[in-house]
C-alpha cells in the first residue's frame, strides 16, 4: 500500500514537472516567433516614413499685408502731356564785373594777335550799368556819351554798339518828333523754365542825365 502511494506521488510530480517544462518551451517558442516578426534596423530604414500632414503656417507668424509706397496691384497711370505742374521761371544772373573784364581782356589779346581791331570796351558792362550823360551829332549822325557806373569810366557809343547783354538800336536827338533825346537799347535776359534756358528781349529807353550838347 505504501509502495503504491509512493509510485503515484512520483508520477504526479513527474507530470507536473513535464507540464511546467512544456509550458516554458511554448513560451520560449512564442517569444522567438514574435522577435522574428519584428523589423530589423535595415528594414526600418528601408520602409518609407509617413509624411506629417502640413496644416499651413502657425497663426502667430502671419502678418497683415501692408503696401510699401503704393499698391502693387493698382496700375500706375501716367500723367497726360501738359498736365504736369509747371515750375516758376527763374531769372538767371550774369557774371560779376571782374569775370566780364577778364573775358574782354582775353578777346582784346586775341584780336591784337590777329591784327584785328579791339572790341569796344563798353561790351564789358550791362545795359543797367550804363548812364547816358549826353547826346551829340556829327557828320556820322547821332552819338551818345555813357558812363559806366561800376568804374566811372566814360565812353561814347553809336548805333549798333554792343554791351554785355544788349546793343544800341537807336539814338534820338532833342526834337519834338522823337519825344526828346534818348538812347534805345535792346536788352537780353535769360530765364530757366522747366530746366530749359530761354532768352527774353525788351527795349529800354535811357534819357541823358545832363543837358544835351546841340
Amino acid at each position: 500500500m505504501k509502495a503504491r502511494s509512493i509510485e503515484e506521488t512520483l508520477r504526479t510530480r513527474h507530470g507536473r514537472l513535464g507540464l511546467a517544462i512544456l509550458f516554458a518551451l511554448s513560451v520560449a517558442v512564442a517569444q522567438g516567433l514574435a522577435r522574428s516578426n519584428e523589423p530589423t534596423d535595415n528594414q526600418q530604414s528601408n520602409q518609407p516614413r509617413q509624411a506629417k500632414e502640413y496644416f499651413g503656417p502657425a497663426a502667430d507668424t502671419i502678418r497683415p499685408y501692408k503696401p510699401a509706397g503704393r499698391d502693387p496691384f493698382k496700375k500706375a497711370v501716367k500723367p497726360k502731356p501738359g498736365t504736369a505742374k509747371a515750375k516758376m521761371p527763374r531769372l538767371l544772373g550774369f557774371p560779376p564785373l571782374d569775370v566780364r573784364r577778364a573775358e574782354f581782356r582775353q578777346k582784346a589779346d586775341m584780336a591784337q594777335a590777329r591784327d584785328l581791331p579791339e572790341p569796344n570796351p563798353v561790351s564789358q558792362y550791362l545795359v543797367s550799368e550804363l548812364d547816358i550823360t549826353g547826346i551829340f551829332r556829327d557828320h556820322r549822325g547821332f552819338g551818345a556819351f555813357v558812363k559806366a557806373q561800376p568804374t566811372g569810366t566814360m565812353f561814347f557809343i553809336r548805333n549798333g554798339a554792343r554791351c554785355y547783354n544788349g546793343e544800341v538800336v537807336r539814338i534820338d536827338g532833342d526834337d519834338a518828333e522823337s519825344g526828346g533825346a534818348k538812347v534805345m537799347f535792346r536788352e537780353s535776359s535769360y530765364l530757366e523754365v522747366n530746366g530749359k534756358q530761354t532768352t527774353q528781349e525788351r527795349v529800354v529807353a535811357k534819357a541823358p542825365t545832363v543837358p544835351t550838347n546841340k
